[in-house]
């Protein structure tokens, strides 16, 4: 038998499972009972807007910007402009992450 190497070392070998006697253990959870976020589950596959602004956001926040004024800043000197063609100020972009789950 060959030993297996493409696995993480540092992995616990086993983990012992007790069931809980009632849902919400993190598992499994009694139907209608458990509360389903948005930003968990997505109803459809990013569009061409969201997937750019994602990597906008991740190419800024590489760069340091930490602040709200300073990603705003950054997204409206790429011109990554909102959906309707305006640049970004901050009422707007705090209006997006809210409508998106964030």
């Amino acid at each position: 038998m060959q030993h297996i190497t493409d696995i993480n070392p540092w992995l616990p070998d086993t983990q012992q499972v007790i069931p809980a006697r009632e849902g919400g253990n993190g598992q499994i959870h009694q139907p209608g009972q458990y509360r389903n976020v948005i930003w968990q589950t997505r109803a459809r596959v990013p569009d061409g807007f969201e997937t750019a602004l994602v990597a906008a956001l991740e190419e800024i926040f590489e760069q340091g910007a930490e602040e709200l004024d300073q990603v705003i800043s950054a997204l409206n000197q790429r011109r990554l402009f909102d959906r309707s063609g305006q640049a970004w100020n901050e009422a707007t972009f705090r209006e997006f992450l809210h409508v998106n789950g964030f």
